[in-house]
């Protein structure tokens, strides 16, 4: 089986599970949302409100972002807060980068001949 190889690491499955967790128009949007607010973090409550889902449909999306660590989450009182998890993200971002810089370089190759 091919692998995604960037500085000696294999990317491979952590690259497929961070495309599926985006690969839902629910989670892209809770995203943006975090991304482009005010806030710096939401309690499930306030997601699920602001984006229009049941409590427990938001926490299911929460948390499947809080496993690839695109979240992070910290617990004051009976509430949970999410926030970005910064160091993760640039982690995703040198894999990804390296992924679409094979990508233009293949396209740059052919756009030659």
């Amino acid at each position: 089986m091919l692998r995604i190889n960037s500085k000696d690491e294999d990317s491979s499955e952590e690259l497929e599970e961070l495309f599926k967790a985006l690969g839902n128009i629910n989670r892209l949007i809770l995203i943006y949302t975090l991304a482009s607010g005010d806030k710096e973090m939401f309690s499930v409550t306030e997601m699920a409100e602001m984006m229009g889902l049941t409590q427990p449909a938001a926490s299911q999306h929460l948390k499947i972002l809080k496993t690839v660590n695109i979240l992070h989450s910290n617990k004051e009182g009976n509430y949970i807060y999410y926030t970005f998890n910064k160091h993760a993200l640039l982690k995703h971002k040198e894999k990804i980068d390296y992924l679409f810089g094979c990508v233009f370089a293949k396209c740059s190759n052919l756009e030659k001949k």
